[in-house]
């Protein structure tokens, strides 16, 4: 069983034909703060029940929906002393994903595998809560088996993004690099780099250090959680997340 949570990096394989799998997120928490000459503000954002529910289609195609059935964001700011509050649903996102090659296998050393994976964003949630547009981005995940057993995941995108103003669409270029490797247990644990470029001018790339671990309890039940920490003040200080996932 092989999900897309809770790195970045997602897997090349995809779900067989007439089988599902829904992958869920139990609780997201997010916290930034800056603390520039410009201003001194925090945020704390919760997401609950993140589900992503993938269907195959075929042996080498699934079809694919995440819906976040409740989001909390709380923003901070010392300066003026106010703070503002927003909740509901959020955004929801439909895609696939269609592998290319090495759908099957993966331990063996030199085993390789390579997708492109399609997500459209529709502005379902509501208008404290989500930008209210369209996005699109499409990924290429890929991934390679190393001596040892160590897995290594590569995952190029390109996107179009809202700018940080909301005022217009910028192309973004998120990507991500991730090792894992199954240590005891089956306990499966993953060290990750992630970057988002944007051609928005005056926009540094956010940057993130992520690990994290998978557990199967069985064959068709996998518990999960990870942390991502920013590197740079374009991105979240700290992202702590769980989730658990289901396979029929």
């Amino acid at each position: 069983m092989d999900t897309d949570r809770p790195n970045i990096t997602n897997t090349p394989h995809t779900i067989d034909a007439g089988h599902w799998q829904i992958e869920t997120g139990i609780v997201n928490y997010t916290y930034y703060r800056d603390k520039s000459s410009a201003q001194n503000v925090s945020s704390d954002d919760f997401a609950f029940g993140q589900f992503n529910l993938r269907l195959g289609l075929l042996n080498d195609l699934e079809i694919n929906a995440v819906i976040d059935t409740c989001e909390v964001d709380c923003a901070h700011d010392y300066s003026s002393r106010t703070t503002f509050r927003a909740s509901g649903f959020g955004d929801t996102v439909i895609g696939g994903k269609l592998n290319l090659w090495g759908n099957e296998g993966g331990n063996e050393t030199g085993y390789t595998a390579l997708a492109i994976q399609p997500q459209f964003k529709l502005p379902t949630a509501r208008k404290d809560v989500g930008n209210g547009r369209f996005e699109f981005s499409i990924a290429a995940p890929f991934l390679a088996t190393l001596p040892s057993g160590v897995h290594l995941g590569l995952q190029p995108g390109i996107s179009q993004e809202r700018n940080s103003t909301n005022t217009g669409y910028v192309t973004g270029f998120p990507g991500s690099v991730s090792l894992d490797r199954v240590v005891f247990a089956n306990l499966d644990i993953y060290l990750e780099f992630a970057c988002d470029l944007t051609t928005e001018k005056h926009v540094t790339a956010s940057q993130t250090i992520d690990m994290g671990a998978t557990y199967p309890l069985n064959k068709n039940i996998v518990l999960d959680a990870g942390v991502n920490v920013g590197l740079n003040r374009a991105s979240n200080n700290i992202e702590v997340l769980t989730g658990i996932s289901f396979r029929h």
